[in-house]
């Protein structure tokens, strides 16, 4: 068998065991800057398709012997390989214990993405939100790795999955430990932000348009309705109109030939949005509404998450319609309720909010990274703190000098 695949067997004189030695070699891309996770100021190395590539990535980030690295198959008939990495004196025992129990019980044929084994890992939910980091970086990666996470690489996909994910995971950016942390609290801000426009936005608008007309001001309302004057069709089927072209104009521009996706996006949202309003199809306030909040669903980082995010807009379009800011207040109490009632391999999806607890450190905001002395408590890691109370040594032992 060892031969079959194309292996070499090594055999020593006196022993009654044989060496499976990997010797086969495929055409294979090289390492490449990263497509979807760029940053300014950050390594500018992706994953690739070859799962020993990649690991050697991590490997050579994450350079210390505690690092495991453990194989598996996946699929009867592909026999998929892959990699399950964590560190051994960091990371939870039944974390990784749960990881190898659900790969190790899956019934399947063929395992062709790590896309696809997400999907197989996850416990259902009714949100579609995602429970799991997909990655292309190995910073990334080995980042989580050193704060007790478990990440898992799949031969053939060059992503790997980090598990286990909360909400805040979503809204950061790997770049955010490499600026200075008044920048980055102010981006995670701006995220939040944008998330909170992506979903909510149309709907408020709607609800506004439709319900709370005496909220706004005077001259704004006027200019509201006189821009709408002319527009024969009522505010959820001008908003749904247009919303669903900005879809088909993003998804367009992903799927034709790249030298010509970034003008089928600018020129089909600025001739379409243009014409629109000249024929009186839809008025010039909803062309910047859907506008705003297409762009703030640009500045999620995750895709996943702001595919989740794009997608619950238009029910909350439907309930501020429907029942003004009432249905909207009632839609995002269910909204939360469900979100909060998620676990990702044990840990609650909202924590540290949500639950509250104690994570030292370790919420939504960066702290100094002199003041990072723990890792997450949420994941309950084996070693508590990630660095010494006094980090920067240096600086004292001047001072203590200078004072000596």
């Amino acid at each position: 068998m060892v031969l079959i695949h194309g292996n070499c067997a090594l055999f020593v004189d006196t022993l009654n065991l044989a060496l499976d030695i990997e010797v086969k070699g495929f055409k294979q891309r090289s390492v490449d800057s990263p497509n979807n996770e760029i940053v300014i100021k950050g390594p500018h190395e992706a994953f690739v398709e070859n799962i020993r590539t990649n690991t050697s990535l991590i490997r050579r980030i994450v350079n210390n012997e505690n690092l495991i690295i453990e194989n598996l198959e996946i699929g009867k008939i592909t026999k998929t390989k892959c990699a399950v990495c964590y560190m051994k004196n960091i990371t939870n025992s039944d974390l990784v214990n749960e990881v190898k129990y659900r790969l190790n019980n899956l019934d399947i044929d063929s395992l062709l993405s790590a896309g696809e084994l997400e999907q197989l890992l996850v416990e259902s939910n009714a949100l579609g939100i995602p429970e799991m980091i997909s990655t292309e970086r190995p910073d990334k990666a080995s980042k989580f790795l050193l704060k007790g996470r478990v990440v898992v690489i799949v031969n053939g996909t060059p992503y790997g999955i980090i598990m286990p994910a909360i909400l805040i995971d979503f809204l950061t950016s790997p770049e955010d430990t490499n600026m200075k942390v008044d920048f980055a609290n102010f981006l995670r801000g701006l995220r939040f932000l944008a998330a909170f426009i992506t979903l909510l936005l149309p709907g408020l608008y709607v609800a506004l348009s439709s319900f709370h007309q005496e909220i706004l001001p005077t001259g704004l309302l006027y200019s509201i309705l006189s821009s709408r004057e002319n527009v024969p069709f009522p505010i959820i089927v001008e908003i749904l109109l247009m919303e669903i072209s900005f879809e088909l104009i993003r998804e367009a521009g992903l799927r034709v030939p790249s030298a010509i996706g970034p003008t089928i996006g600018i020129v089909g949202a600025l001739v379409l949005g243009q014409a629109a309003v000249s024929a009186g199809i839809v008025s010039p306030i909803l062309i910047i509404i859907v506008a705003m909040t297409g762009i703030a669903s640009f500045a999620i980082p995750d895709f996943s998450f702001g595919f989740h995010l794009r997608f619950f807009r238009f029910a909350f379009v439907l309930l501020g319609f429907i029942a003004g800011f009432l249905g909207i207040a009632l839609g995002l109490f269910v909204y939360i309720s469900l979100v909060c009632s998620l676990r990702s391999f044990g840990v609650s999806y909202t924590t540290p909010f949500a639950p509250s607890t104690n994570s030292k450190g370790n919420g939504y905001l960066l702290n100094p990274i002199w003041k990072r002395e723990y890792r997450p408590s949420y994941i309950a890691s084996k070693r508590e703190k990630d660095q010494d109370k006094i980090s920067m040594k240096w600086k004292y032992h001047k001072e203590q000098k200078g004072h000596d």
